[in-house]
């Protein structure tokens, strides 16, 4: 089953998605299984989650993908935790065979800034109106929570990636 929301940052290596199964009280078993089952068909091998718990990082363990859990707390933390999470992503991708899927609980603003955080990390976007534009583009609602929190991180993730190359 083909998830409702999801974007190819760099296609058939890294995706950016709703929690798999749906987010909140809208999350079903069955839809998780299928739309895992999906995303191994696409190629995907390891999942991320930025989500605050680790809701359904077992399920995905369990069904062959390699699991790690960076978690973007709703308050201060937010920006050094979107840093760790880009780095891991990237070190991740350097290591797995196949495609990274990066989710949230839910789609919105907190997808979105995950989004422009792994463009800005992996060079897919030279600055922060870019990476933002790439964002509204793969149509995620860009707000002030994404502009804020990718604002802050920017030149951070810029300045790691201009010294990675």
């Amino acid at each position: 089953m083909e998830p409702r929301t999801y974007t190819w940052l760099v296609p058939g290596r890294l995706a950016v998605a709703e929690r798999p199964g749906g987010g909140g009280r809208s999350h079903r078993i069955t839809r998780r299984e299928a739309e895992l089952a999906w995303w191994r068909d696409q190629g995907v091998r390891a999942v991320v989650s930025g989500m605050d718990t680790r809701h359904g990082l077992v399920e995905a363990a369990l069904a062959g993908f390699a699991v790690r859990w960076f978690p973007i707390p709703d308050d201060g933390g937010a920006p050094a935790a979107l840093v760790a999470l880009a780095t891991g992503v990237q070190e991740l991708m350097a290591d797995v065979d196949g495609a990274v899927l990066v989710h949230v609980n839910r789609p919105g603003e907190w997808l979105a800034a995950v989004d422009a955080a792994l463009r800005l990390r992996l060079g897919l976007a030279p600055d922060v109106p870019e990476a933002l534009a790439a964002v509204e583009r793969d149509g995620l609602p860009v707000g002030s929570i994404t502009v804020g929190l990718v604002s802050e991180i920017g030149e951070d993730l810029q300045s790691q990636t201009a010294a990675m190359r």
